[in-house]
């Protein structure tokens, strides 16, 4: 098969193994660390990543828009057909406590729509990436009543924040939202759900590869994702295999408040 963005993907693959390298690095030497506006947990790793990952991305495709959580959101993205939505590490939290489930997030949005994912645990060394221009959407299946694992926050796990799950779904908590949605587009669970607001970089890269493996994803209650927003955030996720999808899509419904 012929990739329509080989060459993106490529030259993402090798911005997320160079990030990946300094991240590592940084983590060995002993890593510093703040707090931005909010609270939220930034290290210098997050900036320096987001540094390499923006010079090697902008140098080699400069007319497209960016947009990415270590650096200051402009409109001039809104603009663009092509927009690089990244995330320089998604789990900090996980990468400051030594939990290997922390990733590197590059996504590649066309005309809204997600088009291509990279997503690299330097912890592991895992890279998984896709390009979801061609893909198809697998067939529904039918529900088969056998147990079946739901991808969810460690911290919605640990502190009971995980919305009320159909019988036979088993809450399975993994840090970095991009991570879990790497690991559901590889089989290694069934399903990638959380009922909280997320940035859209968390998600781009992990979307576009669930896409690529023929998975459905969209808000909790089955609302179609658009990426390159003005205000950048999705209400929600879930992603699954159609047939299941349905099955929890349905299930959220009775929690509607309209």
């Amino acid at each position: 098969m012929v990739l329509m963005l080989a060459e993106e993907l490529r030259i993402a693959i090798e911005a997320a193994r160079i990030a990946g390298g300094e991240v590592a690095r940084l983590q060995r030497d002993g890593v510093r660390y703040g707090r931005k506006e909010g609270w939220e947990l930034v290290s210098e790793a997050d900036i320096r990543a987001a540094e390499i990952l923006h010079e090697t991305l902008t140098k080699a495709f400069p007319g497209d828009g960016w947009l990415s959580e270590e650096h200051t959101d402009t409109a001039h993205r809104l603009g663009r057909e092509r927009v690089w939505i990244v995330d320089p590490i998604d789990g900090t939290r996980e990468y400051l406590q030594g939990i290997p489930e922390y990733a590197i997030s590059i996504g590649l949005a066309i005309g809204g729509r997600p088009a291509l994912g990279v997503v690299h645990n330097p912890a592991t060394g895992e890279i998984f990436a896709a390009e979801c221009l061609t893909a198809l959407e697998r067939a529904p299946t039918e529900p088969t009543g056998r147990p079946f694992d739901v991808l969810v926050g460690r911290g919605e796990k640990a502190h009971d924040d995980v919305p009320p799950l159909p019988p036979g779904a088993n809450a399975r908590g993994v840090g970095s939202v991009a991570y879990r949605l790497a690991l559901l587009a590889e089989g290694r669970g069934n399903a990638v759900l959380t009922g909280f607001g997320r940035s859209e970089w968390d998600v781009a890269a992990g979307a576009a590869l669930c896409i690529a493996s023929g998975l459905r994803v969209t808000g909790v209650l089955g609302d179609p994702l658009a990426f390159n927003q003005a205000a950048p955030h999705v209400r929600g996720l879930l992603a699954a295999e159609p047939g299941l999808h349905s099955q929890l899509e349905t299930f959220f419904q009775q929690y509607r408040l309209d």
